[in-house]
């Protein structure tokens, strides 16, 4: 069997050498001048730039965060006030606007829905609340006589199909004569709260 020469450790690094210098050579050189090196600083400049603002952003988003946490406590709550219902406009009878007539008086639960003038007489609409028909037409009637007035100035209606548990249960309807506005409430001015309506307003059953 033949045995093929070792090559030669120094005579292979030699020709590698050589090899690596020839191709080096062959490599165009880039030319240093002025404007890259404007342009390599212009470049550094910008990189700076950028990542000191980055760095600002940053800082400031932490410092906003931070504040807001600490200051959520006392200005993102609302004070309580132990009122959870919206405040509901005044019974217009009460608020005295267009007061009933001397000496009448209601003593029985309602809820005033509309009140107007209509031909010279003042048409007055209530829905009770609670009682039975027949209480309500009792009390009324006390209540009309000691005002000097008709019993027949009251219509009562109770809503038909009535349950038990339904506290809204009929309508009553005065006839009196006409009330002069007699407040100077800003609350007056109001038909949401005297419930007299304009012609051009949607029925009273909107407003509650």
């Amino acid at each position: 069997m033949t045995d093929f020469p070792r090559p030669d450790d120094g005579s292979l690094e030699q020709v590698l050498r050589r090899d690596l210098r020839e191709t080096v050579d062959h490599i165009p050189a880039v030319p240093v001048d002025a404007v890259l090196v404007r342009d390599t600083r212009r470049l550094g400049h910008a990189l700076r730039t950028h990542r000191t603002t980055m760095t600002l952003l940053v800082v400031a988003a932490v410092a906003l965060t931070v504040l807001a946490i600490l200051v959520s406590p006392a200005l993102g709550r609302a004070e309580p006030t132990g009122r959870y219902r919206p405040q509901l406009p005044a019974d217009p009878l009460e608020l005295g606007c267009y007061p009933l007539p001397p000496g009448l008086t209601l003593d029985f639960p309602y809820q005033v829905r509309k009140d107007g003038d209509v031909d010279g007489v003042r048409v007055l609409t209530l829905h009770w609340d609670e009682l039975d028909a027949a209480e309500v037409r009792r009390r009324l009637a006390a209540a009309l006589v000691g005002a000097g007035l008709p019993r027949r100035s009251a219509t009562v209606t109770p809503f038909p199909e009535l349950t038990p548990d339904m506290i809204v249960r009929g309508e009553v309807v005065l006839r009196l004569p006409v009330a002069r506005l007699s407040s100077a409430d800003p609350a007056c001015t109001d038909p949401a709260t005297t419930k007299r309506f304009p012609d051009d307003w949607a029925p009273s059953t909107e407003y509650g």
